[in-house]
């Protein structure tokens, strides 16, 4: 394997590279770049995550970031459910697949960096409560806690009738809604085109009296 293309792979300045980025550095016919890029993978240099998508193994630069990659692969999505609320810390457990949502159709993957999981979320709701979390140079998208809820909710067909049902389902403590936004929450309500998810937030909105 070309000795420059194994330099630019090893100081490239993210852990992954794309099949775009390598079409525009392998400056070769199709055949020709899809022969190298199977000898660097045959190598163990690069590692498919998915089509088109690549983790560069023992890169100089860069910390994998699961939540970047998770957009990356299937998108317009945003981190949500029980991977946000393990983010924000309103439950313990640490999660193994990282759970997203997007407008497209429901869908996981399995990789080598574990399952990354999409579920449909009607467009009208979409965007409500999508916060930007900034860590060094990245943006993440991530739900914001009853965000997560709502969606948890819609897709998984969760109800509960009182904040206590939710503790025992979810393990939430009751502290945590302490900080809810009440306006995200209306917005949530009256955006969310699900009676379901407009039940449940209900709840939480009167048994917190916010």
């Amino acid at each position: 394997m070309n000795s420059n293309f194994l330099e630019i792979l090893l100081n490239w300045p993210k852990p992954y590279i794309s099949g775009i980025d390598l079409r525009y550095i392998l400056d070769k016919s199709a055949d020709s770049r899809h022969a190298i890029i199977k000898r660097a993978i045959g190598k163990g240099y690069l590692i498919p995550i998915r089509r088109d998508l690549y983790l560069i193994k023992s890169a100089k630069r860069g910390i994998l970031n699961y939540f970047e990659i998770a957009l990356i692969i299937y998108g317009p999505s945003y981190v949500s459910f029980e991977s946000a609320l393990s983010y924000h810390g309103w439950i313990p457990e640490a999660v193994r697949t990282t759970t997203c949502a997007t407008v497209k159709r429901t869908k996981a993957f399995e990789t080598p960096l574990g399952i990354f999981s999409y579920e449909h979320i009607p467009i009208k709701a979409f965007s409500f409560g999508v916060e930007q979390h900034q860590q060094d140079a990245l943006t993440l998208f991530i739900a914001a806690p009853v965000k997560a809820i709502a969606d948890i909710v819609y897709v998984r067909k969760r109800a509960w009738d009182s904040i206590s049902d939710l503790y025992e389902d979810l393990r939430i403590e009751v502290e945590s809604f302490q900080s809810s936004d009440r306006k995200l929450l209306i917005e949530l309500i009256e955006n969310y085109p699900s009676s379901r998810v407009k039940q449940t937030l209900n709840v939480l909105l009167k048994g917190l009296r916010l």
